[in-house]
Parts: C-alpha cells; sequence; structure tokens
C-alpha cells in the first residue's frame, strides 16, 4: 500500500500519554470555519485515534471552543467526519475521532485540504425544578 510508507511514526509517542495509536506529523492546511468566517489552521499531527491543530487565529479559536470537550465536524470533498476537542491551549488544540480511521484516511487526513467547523454546543434543557410555580 502506498500510503503506508508516507506514515513515519512519531517515536515512541504510541506509549505516551496511554495513545493507542502512533501519531504523524505533519502540517498540513485546512480551514477553520467559525460564525461564517475563515481562518487558516495547521494539523499538525494525525493518528487512527485523533489529530492536533494549531490555530492561526488563536484567541478566536480557544474563546470559540469553550467550553470542553466540544464536537467539530471535518469535511472534505469525499467524507465528513466527527471529533471530539478534548483540550485547547496556546492556539492548540488535540481531537479524539468519535469512529477510528484507516491507514487510507490518515494519509488523506494528512494531505488534503479540510474544512473544520464546531458543532454548536447542546443547552442543557430546563428540569422541572426550574420551571416556575403558579
Amino acid at each position: 500500500m502506498a500510503g503506508r510508507d508516507a506514515l513515519a511514526p512519531d517515536n515512541g509517542m504510541a506509549t505516551d500519554n496511554k495513545r493507542q495509536f502512533s501519531r504523524q506529523q505533519c502540517g498540513t492546511e485546512c480551514t477553520f470555519v467559525l460564525d461564517g468566517m475563515e481562518s487558516r489552521v495547521y494539523l499538525l499531527d494525525a493518528s487512527r485515534g485523533g489529530f492536533k491543530l494549531r490555530f492561526e487565529q488563536a484567541e478566536t479559536a480557544m474563546a470559540a471552543m469553550m467550553p470542553l470537550p466540544r464536537d467539530m465536524v471535518i469535511v472534505d470533498q469525499f467524507s465528513k467526519m466527527h471529533a471530539t476537542i478534548m483540550w485547547a491551549s496556546n492556539g492548540l488544540a488535540g481531537c479524539r475521532f468519535y469512529q477510528h480511521l484507516s491507514l487510507d484516511d490518515v494519509v488523506r487526513m494528512m494531505t488534503g485540504h479540510f474544512r473544520l467547523q464546531l458543532v454548536p454546543p447542546v443547552k442543557p434543557e430546563a428540569g422541572p425544578e426550574a420551571s416556575p410555580q403558579a
């Protein structure tokens, strides 16, 4: 498989921080869409289980992601993937895919151009204790 040669493991990273899969370093540019505006975001590394991002407009992105965890949709011309932002700090964010990717999908993530968009947060529904008494 040609894509496998592109995957050079990040030495020993699979054992650090209880990682299940080796991370593959890259620098792929993607588009982050927030409230109709677009900015650049860079995919720093990817694995079958997740990925790390660096945001060009860090302050805006960090504020928009709160509170964590926060869901995100990753889209290209061929697919739509879902992930959860698990941590975010100093313009970086670590995300976990809902479902593990195949190695081919990891290669596509590292070499394609994706659009990333936050899923609107779910508003908690008012319980019976929150309803006004007559």
